[in-house]
C-alpha cells in the first residue's frame, strides 16, 4: 500500500509496520504541512488493525533540521508541534523513529517522543534552540532529562550543539545506532516492540532522575556557569531541566511552553532570528543560481602575505595551487612562508605529517610570463598586483576563467571580480564579493562556490564594499565621541559589544546584557545605519540585513545585538531622522541624514521591504 497523501508525508506499509515517510527538502522542516501528514499517519495506522508498529523516516539528506523557523512569533497551524508529539507518544502501537544525517531542534524532539530511536553511525543529534535566543518547545526539556543524565542533558541544551550517534548511545538517547541499512533496522525494532508487550512512553521514563542528588546539583552548577551571562535562553533552560523533575509531565510542558513564549518576544531572541534568515538571505545574489565552473587548478599572482593566506586557505580545501610571481626570490620566500605555516601545524599537533605532504604536494611555484604548467580555471591578484594600474603580467588560465582581484574590483571584463577577506572574528570569517554590472552569472557562481568551500559566508557589494563603509563610520563615530567624552566611555562601550581587542588581537566576549539605546551606543549605531542607507542608496550594497550580517561575522558585533540596520528599524525612521539631524551638529559627515532615509519616509517603506524586494 502506498499513498501520496498528504505529498509532504508518504505513507507505505511494510507488512505490519507503517512507515511514515517525510517527505519536505531540502531539511524535511517540520511545517504545517509534514505535521499533519505525520498526524494522519498515525491515525491511520492506529486504525488500522493489520498494523502493528510505526516507523518514522525521512528522505533525502537528513532526518529533519527541526521547526519551520518562520512561524516563530506568529499563530501556527494545526497540530502544533507540541500537540504531535504527545499523539506519537500516547500511540497503542509502538513508534520507532529512524535517524540519518541531522535531527535537530525540533525533528529530535519528534525523535525523542518516539518510543524508541535507531540511527544511522555518521548521524548527528541537537538541540540548538538556544542559538536563536530560545529554548525546545516541544517538550524536549521535558523529555531528554529523563533519558539521560542531567548534566549531558544541560550541556546539550545550554551548547547547542550536536552530538555523533555513537556518543547519543553511549548517554542513553539512542536504542540502536547501525552502519547501513536504516530503514530495515528501523522497521525490524518496530516490529520486535511490537511483539515484546506494552512500551514506555518517554514521559514515564525516569532513567535521568535516579540519582536526585546529582541532578540538583547539576542544576546548581549549571546556574553558577549562567550568572554572568548576557543571554537569557540559558537560565530558562535550567528552569525547565528542573522543573522536569519537580512537576508532572504536563505542568513542565505547560512551563517549557511559557518559557518559549518568553523568550520568542524577547529582543535578543528577534536578533538572532533576524541574523539567522540575513546569512540565509545573503546566498541569493545575482549569479548565484548559475552553473559555477569546475575548479581543480588555482593560480595566485602574488607571494606576500595576502597570496600565503589566501593559498592556505586553499590548500585546507583541497585545491591544487600556482603561486605565480615575477622573480625567483619572491617564490622562494612566499614558498617559505607556506612551508613555516605547514610545519607549524604538525608541531602544534593540528596536522599529521602525511597531511602536511600532500598539502606541499598541491602547491607549485611558477615564474610570471612563463608558459609551463597547467592552465589554472581561476587567478587571484594579490600584493601589488592588486594595486588599481598595476602591470600585470599574463599567466596561463582557461578562457573565460574568473579572474578575482584582492581588496578591490580590478579589471577583466565580464570575468572580472573583487574578494575583500576579512581576518577572522568571534563570528566567522566573511567574504564580501565585488561584483561589477557586467559580471558574468557564471564568475559569480563559481567563486561563491568556492567561498563556500572555504568556509565563508558571503555577502555581496559595490564599488568599495560594504565593509569599508562601516569600518570608516564606526572609527569617525568613534572617534568624535571620544573627543567628546574621552577614551574610557569609548573603551567600556566596545568592551561591552565584544569589539576590544586583547593584547594577542582577539576578541573577547561581550561584557553582559547590550543596551543599544543609551550612552554613546546610540549615535554609534546611528552613524553604523545612516552608512548603511548611503550604501544600499549608492548601489554598495544589495540589503539592509547584507550590512548587519557584515559588521557581525566581519566585525565581531554579538549576533544577539542585531546590527545597525535592525537597530534602525526598531528605532523607527522617523525617530532616525530626528536622533541624526540632532547628532549632525557635531559632524555632519557622519550623521546628516543620508538621502534614501526621506525617500523611505515619504513613500512609507520599511527596512524589512528592502530585505524582502
Amino acid at each position: 500500500m502506498q499513498s501520496d497523501t498528504p505529498s509532504l508525508v508518504t505513507l507505505e506499509q511494510r507488512g505490519a509496520v507503517l512507515v511514515l515517510w517525510i517527505d519536505n527538502p531540502p531539511v524535511n522542516a517540520l511545517g504545517a504541512g509534514v505535521r499533519a501528514g505525520l498526524a494522519d499517519g498515525l491515525a491511520n495506522a492506529a486504525d488500522n488493525p493489520e498494523i502493528h508498529a510505526v516507523a518514522l523516516l525521512a528522505r533525502g539528506r537528513m532526518f529533519s533540521a527541526g521547526a519551520e523557523i518562520s512561524e516563530f512569533g506568529r499563530p501556527s497551524d494545526a497540530p502544533l508541534l507540541t500537540d504531535l508529539c504527545n499523539r506519537i507518544e500516547s500511540s497503542p502501537k509502538p513508534v520507532v523513529a529512524g535517524i540519518h544525517g541531522r535531527a535537530l531542534g525540533g525533528g529530535l524532539e519528534l525523535a525523542l517522543a518516539a518510543h524508541a530511536r535507531v540511527a544511522l553511525a555518521d548521524a548527528q543529534i541537537g538541540l540548538p534552540e538556544v542559538k536563536l535566543g530560545i529554548l525546545p518547545g516541544a517538550g524536549g526539556t521535558q523529555r531528554l532529562p529523563r533519558l539521560i543524565e542531567p548534566d549531558q542533558a544541560l550541556s546539550m541544551m545550554i551548547s547547542g550543539s550536536p552530538v555523533a550517534a555513537p556518543e547519543a548511545l553511549a548517554m542513553g538517547l539512542l536504542d540502536k545506532v547501525v552502519e547501513k541499512d536504516l530503514e530495515a533496522a528501523t522497521i525490524t525494532y518496530a516490529l520486535h516492540m511490537a511483539g515484546n508487550g506494552p512500551v514506555v512512553p518517554t514521559r514515564d521514563r525516569r532513567d535521568g532522575f535516579r540519582d536526585g542528588k546529582r541532578f540538583f546539583a547539576a542544576i546548581a552548577a549549571a546556574r553558577r556557569t549562567q550568572e554572568t551571562a548576557p543571554l537569557p535562553g540559558p537560565g530558562r533552560i535550567i528552569d525547565c531541566v528542573e522543573a522536569a523533575n519537580l512537576l508532572p509531565f504536563e505542568q513542565g510542558l505547560a512551563f517549557e511552553r511559557a518559557a518559549f513564549s518568553e523568550l520568542v518576544a524577547t529582543p535578543e531572541s528577534q536578533a538572532l532570528r533576524h541574523t539567522f534568515f540575513a546569512e540565509r538571505r545573503a546566498a541569493h545574489m545575482e549569479g548565484a543560481r548559475a552553473k559555477p565552473q569546475t575548479l581543480g587548478h588555482i593560480a595566485v599572482l602574488g607571494s606576500r602575505n595576502d597570496a600565503v593566506a589566501l593559498i592556505m586557505e586553499l590548500l585546507f580545501a583541497g585545491y591544487d595551487v600556482t603561486m605565480v610571481d615575477h622573480d625567483t626570490q619572491s617564490l622562494s620566500e612566499g614558498l617559505e612562508a607556506v612551508a613555516l605555516i605547514l610545519a607549524a601545524e604538525v608541531k602544534a599537533g593540528q596536522m599529521a605529517q602525511a597531511e602536511h605532504d600532500a598539502q606541499w604536494a598541491r602547491l607549485y611555484p611558477a615564474l610570471s610570463g612563463s608558459d609551463d604548467g597547467e592552465a589554472a580555471d581561476m587567478l587571484f591578484l594579490t600584493g601589488p598586483y592588486r594595486a588599481r594600474g598595476a602591470e600585470v603580467p599574463a599567466v596561463p588560465i582557461k578562457g573565460g576563467a574568473p579572474i578575482v582581484t584582492l581588496g578591490h574590483l580590478g579589471a577583466g571584463g565580464a570575468q572580472a571580480l573583487g574578494l575583500i577577506l576579512m581576518p577572522a572574528s568571534r563570528n566567522g570569517h566573511l567574504a564580501e564579493m565585488l561584483i561589477a554590472p557586467n559580471t558574468q552569472p557564471e564568475a559569480i557562481a563559481t567563486l561563491l562556490h568556492l567561498l563556500r568551500k572555504l568556509g565563508r559566508p558571503v555577502v555581496q557589494g559595490q564599488n568599495s564594499g560594504v565593509n569599508a563603509g562601516l569600518v570608516l563610520a564606526l572609527q569617525s563615530s568613534l572617534k568624535t565621541l571620544e573627543a567628546q567624552h574621552g577614551p574610557e566611555p569609548v573603551r567600556d562601550l566596545l568592551g561591552r559589544w565584544g569589539m576590544m581587542r586583547d593584547n594577542k588581537g582577539h576578541l573577547p566576549p561581550p561584557l553582559g546584557p547590550i543596551n543599544l539605546w543609551s550612552g554613546l551606543a546610540a549615535p554609534v549605531m546611528g552613524a553604523l545605519a545612516n552608512a548603511g542607507l548611503r550604501m544600499i542608496g549608492e548601489g554598495t550594497a544589495l540589503r539592509p540585513s547584507d550590512i548587519d550580517l557584515a559588521f557581525i561575522l566581519g566585525h565581531g558585533f554579538p549576533r544577539w545585538g542585531g546590527g545597525p540596520m535592525l537597530w534602525a528599524g526598531r528605532r523607527g525612521l522617523m525617530v532616525l531622522r530626528d536622533d541624526l539631524n540632532h547628532w549632525a551638529g557635531d559632524a555632519p559627515d557622519i550623521w546628516s541624514p543620508a538621502p534614501l532615509l526621506d525617500d523611505l519616509i515619504r513613500q512609507g517603506i520599511s527596512l524589512g521591504d528592502l530585505n524582502d524586494a
